[in-house]
């Protein structure tokens, strides 16, 4: 069976396009490798990291134009000429946990002791390693994980990553599913957020009378009583021994 490629390469050399009907430009000869397409196929929301991206250390600057369309993808790199790929991890609802180096290897070990091997996608390119997982539904990713422990970082929403055969990356076991996040990774990773869309707790609403203002003095009362007998304490104006009081 032909591709639409093909389709639309024979119509044209046999004249039935006409000469005068250009050929759309998603239907040139494709620049995207087959390791790229795999990858569209599986979800990844990939973009293109242009020349001036890679001069000025913005490799994130066209991540609005994330897509898994190889039809658009086609039309990118049509734009952006020997551009290298990334995905953006947050929109492909993906979590990836990236391993520097012999430090992060023995630190993910250790952090997966007895849990037995990791056989979900892998990636790696000169030390450093990328592990994919799916991100576990209803959860959110605890702000003090992205540094999980040393030479060991979780990617997730914002974040980006380089994707094979970019960059000198090449995939470990391209022919492996992506697997969800692991329970050991899940209950030291992520949590439930606080407040759940559509259930934030009411704003008491004040009410339009203003409130009683009462004054912190005591009042004294204006006829208070003397007890009978009550010593003076050598008052002013009065001798000392005990006052008499009389009663109106």
């Amino acid at each position: 069976m032909k591709s639409i490629e093909d389709f639309f390469v024979d119509r044209r050399s046999s004249g039935l396009l006409g000469a005068a009907s250009p050929l759309p430009r998603r239907n040139r000869c494709s620049s995207l490798t087959k390791d790229l397409r795999q990858t569209a196929n599986r979800g990844f929301l990939l973009f293109p990291v242009s020349e001036f991206a890679r001069q000025t250390g913005q490799t994130d600057i066209l991540i609005s134009e994330a897509t898994n369309d190889n039809f658009r993808l086609e039309e990118l790199a049509a734009e952006y000429p020997l551009c290298s790929w990334r995905a953006a991890i947050g929109p492909s609802g993906l979590c990836v946990v990236r391993v520097d180096g012999p430090r992060g290897r023995a630190s993910f070990e250790v952090l997966c002791l007895d849990q037995g091997d990791c056989l979900t996608l892998w990636a790696q390119s000169e030390g450093v390693a990328l592990a994919f997982f799916r991100r576990p539904p209803g959860l959110v990713l605890r702000l003090s994980a992205k540094k999980l422990a040393p030479g060991v970082k979780i990617l997730a929403a914002g974040d980006s990553c380089p994707i094979p055969p970019s960059g000198g990356w090449g995939w470990l076991n391209p022919w492996a599913e992506i697997e969800a996040v692991p329970c050991w990774l899940r209950e030291i990773a992520f949590e439930p957020p606080e407040c759940p869309p559509g259930k934030a707790a009411p704003v008491p609403r004040s009410s339009p009378r203003p409130a009683p203002c009462r004054s912190a003095q005591r009042r004294e009362k204006p006829h208070r009583e003397v007890h009978e007998g009550h010593p003076t304490h050598d008052q002013a104006g009065w001798p000392r021994g005990f006052r008499i009081s009389r009663r109106r």
